[in-house]
């Protein structure tokens, strides 16, 4: 698999920011914890990654830690405070379950809705630290190394065809060309360039939202804010 074809990578090589992070910045922090947590290599061995976060720049991060493999987009709260959710602990356990879900990409805010003992990553200090919980062991990881890094993408390429996401709430799976190209799309169709400004309110639960919200502008250069 050319990591090149990856989506992080087209998005790095597009030259956006969300919020006050260039994405490239983002990109690396994820490569960087990769490079520097074997504990985490070993649970994501052949498995899936998972993210519980609200929008905002740890998703990209999560999104280049994930190695290449389907990110599963967790159905949960935004926050412990959302008393409008319609989930258990145990459903949350039988959608890891049934996504082969190795470790989970969070905060200190959602960290606790997890299953007990989930292999999980807190990006709360993204991207300039993430701290490691896997098994028994926990450790921090310092991210600050990862501006060094040369992430030159293929922006015009075609895309991996391997599993980019699976939403959780319907188990769709798309792949790194399928949202590269609808992505391209959406911003021949917006016509969207470096000047544009996106606000990324809500966590998507399938493909077009990502598109329009996030990957189209980045993409084009432009910025992703979660608060406009």
């Amino acid at each position: 698999m050319d990591p090149l074809a990856l989506l992080p990578y087209a998005l790095a090589a597009g030259g956006g920011r969300v919020d006050a992070h260039d994405v490239t910045a983002l990109v690396a922090a994820g490569v960087t914890l990769l490079q520097r947590s074997a504990p985490l290599v070993r649970a994501l061995a052949g498995r899936r990654s998972a993210v519980l976060l609200p929008p905002g720049a740890a998703w990209i991060v999560a999104l280049a830690a994930s190695d290449g493999r389907g990110l599963v987009v967790l159905d949960g709260p935004e926050s412990t405070d959302d008393s409008q959710s319609a989930w258990s602990r145990d459903a949350l356990r039988v959608g890891m379950l049934a996504h082969d879900v190795g470790a989970v990409f969070t905060n200190r805010a959602l960290v606790s809705v997890l299953p007990t003992d989930t292999p999980c990553v807190l990006l709360d200090e993204a991207p300039r630290r993430a701290h490691v919980c896997i098994g028994a062991r926990a450790h921090d990881v310092d991210l600050g190394s990862h501006f060094a890094l040369d992430l030159t993408g293929d922006p015009e390429g075609p895309g991996s065809v391997e599993e980019c996401f699976r939403f959780g709430h319907g188990g769709n799976s798309v792949t790194h060309a399928d949202v590269l190209q609808a992505a391209r799309q959406a911003a021949i169709d917006l016509r969207l360039g470096p000047e544009h400004r996106t606000r990324w309110s809500a966590v998507p639960r399938e493909l077009q939202p990502f598109v329009h919200d996030v990957a189209a502008p980045l993409l084009a250069g432009g910025a992703v804010f979660t608060a406009l």
